[in-house]
């Protein structure tokens, strides 16, 4: 009788291994190409989750962002050290989780297959954990990756009879829920699916107790956040109306007619990633009239549900953004949870017409993939490209000389030119000593800078207490502040003491010390 191998020896695991092992090697990648955050919201996050870390509370924002990111972030980042290279590596970290979810889901998901399944769930996975907004997010400190996994794995718990699977599900649900907007109409259908399972004939009473409690597990998440905003701000929905105030005073989409918002979801799915979304229509016409057509049609069935879910949330959102109440101005990352479905589709009948297909048919599918890499690449990456990724390295750079050398405690008074501010502040990372020179949330009155005038600079800085401040060395702050300034790049740092004490117009530059955090999050 032969005994069974160790159990990381299973073929699970060793494809588990294989998920992780890609997921690590596409994050080397987007690192080592330059690519360091998403948008100014990547170091806001981060700011907001070293104030956590320092002070906990169960609201980490009192904005519209969903408390979950800066519990975990917070909890991770008081463990470890709150400076922003721990934020990315905790971001790096979530990535690979986030990747070992997608994996389970799509586990989940192609079951039944038996071994071919298990084929094309790994070869789903690998396509999800490398495809560029994948690769992005699983670097990012913005929590959307995570999210998306998690909904992911809640869907594919919809694919299963498993009671049991159920019920993690709607833990995953649950935290999602928690953490972005997005997955609420799908915790919605998950509670209202396990309810009617519960009902259904044959049904053991502890599996439909398992249900009922999956599918109060999976509403909790919302209902706590209804209740909370009710008790913290006097109306349970005032999160959609900061939500709606925020995207009119951008004007995000003001001008655009109904027709361009309702397309806006699916269209930024086309424009920020057109090989995986064209990649099933080229597989489609790549098996026509070949007996792996057949076999194309089987290898959707177990994809219906994730899709038709997927194109659920993306309408929701869609007829959110209509009024004004889409809880994101970035579409590409909010329809994360269908770009995941696409990949595992991909993926998956990928893995089968080069597994069960003829030369002909690889060939033919071969042809396909290169027309699709050059309509995506060459035309729709070219001239629809939105995104434009700013890693803030003279923020980050004038962050950390001030945190090594400003003494702890030390207020220190932040110019805010723009959102760019938030990066100086989470390379200092200390919250509660950054002072803001004023606000430029869109939904405020306009403030003019105290860096363009020595009286008012002065006033700023005795009003503040700080010693110190940092700005970007313009012609008029180099008129106040002298010409002899350190920094770095676009930012220095200046002593201030004397300016402070004394009123006199001649500042004393030098690198500095960290911070203080009065902050205007944005929703």
């Amino acid at each position: 009788m032969r005994l069974p191998g160790p159990p990381w020896r299973s073929p699970g695991l060793r494809d588990l291994g294989v998920v992780l092992a890609v997921k690590a090697a596409a994050s080397a990648v987007t690192l080592g190409l330059g690519f360091r955050a998403v948008s100014d919201d990547d170091f806001a996050r981060v700011v907001l989750a070293q104030a956590w870390a320092h002070a906990p509370k169960l609201d980490p924002t009192g904005t519209s962002w969903l408390p979950a990111p800066f519990w975990l972030s917070g909890a991770l980042l008081r463990l470890f050290g709150t400076g922003l290279g721990a934020a990315r590596a905790v971001a790096l970290v979530l990535g690979l989780v986030s990747a070992a979810l997608i994996y389970l889901a799509a586990r989940w998901i192609t079951e039944e297959a038996g071994a071919g399944g298990r084929r094309g769930a790994l070869a789903g996975a690998l396509v999800a954990a490398v495809f560029p907004w994948s690769a992005r997010l699983g670097v990012a400190t913005v929590p959307e990756l995570p999210t998306a996994a998690l909904t992911l794995l809640g869907v594919a718990a919809l694919t299963t009879p498993s009671a049991n699977r159920r019920l993690w599900g709607a833990l995953a649900l649950l935290w999602a829920t928690l953490s972005r907007y997005e997955p609420w109409p799908l915790a919605a259908v998950f509670a209202a699916w396990s309810l009617l399972s519960a009902l259904r004939l044959g049904q053991s009473r502890g599996d439909q107790a398992k249900l009922v409690v999956a599918a109060l597990i999976a509403l909790a998440g919302p209902a706590a956040w209804v209740a909370w905003n009710h008790v913290a701000h006097g109306d349970a929905l005032q999160f959609l109306a900061r939500v709606a105030a925020y995207r009119q005073a951008l004007g995000s989409g003001g001008g655009d007619g109904l027709v361009s918002r309702l397309l806006a979801y699916p269209g930024a799915m086309l424009r920020e990633e057109p090989e995986l979304v064209l990649a099933p229509l080229a597989l489609w016409l790549a098996v026509q009239g070949t007996p792996g057509a057949a076999r194309f049609t089987e290898a959707l069935r177990p994809y219906r549900v994730p899709a038709a879910l997927a194109s659920l949330q993306i309408a929701a959102l869609s007829a959110a953004l209509v009024r004004d109440g889409a809880p994101t101005h970035h579409p590409e990352r909010a329809t994360l949870v269908g770009l995941l479905v696409l990949a595992l589709v991909v993926g998956d009948v990928g893995a089968q017409v080069v597994a069960t297909g003829g030369p002909a048919l690889r060939r033919r599918a071969g042809a396909a993939v290169v027309a699709l890499l050059l309509v995506g690449g060459l035309f729709v990456r070219r001239y629809f490209r939105r995104e434009h990724f700013n890693p803030r390295l003279d923020e980050v750079a004038v962050g950390e000389a001030a945190a090594a050398r400003v003494p702890g405690g030390a207020p220190i008074l932040l110019e805010v030119p723009h959102y760019g501010y938030f990066a100086v502040m989470a390379a200092l990372g200390r919250p509660g000593q950054v002072v803001l020179d004023r606000s430029i949330d869109p939904r405020d009155p306009p403030t003019a800078s105290s860096f363009v005038d020595a009286a008012a600079l002065r006033r700023r800085l005795v009003a503040a207490g700080a010693d110190w401040f940092v700005a970007q060395p313009t012609e008029a702050l180099l008129g106040i502040a002298g010409a002899s300034v350190e920094g770095q790049g676009a930012w220095a740092l200046w002593s201030a003491g004397e300016v402070r004490a004394s009123g006199e117009r001649r500042l004393s530059p030098s690198l500095g010390r960290p911070a203080s955090v009065e902050r205007g999050a944005t929703p």
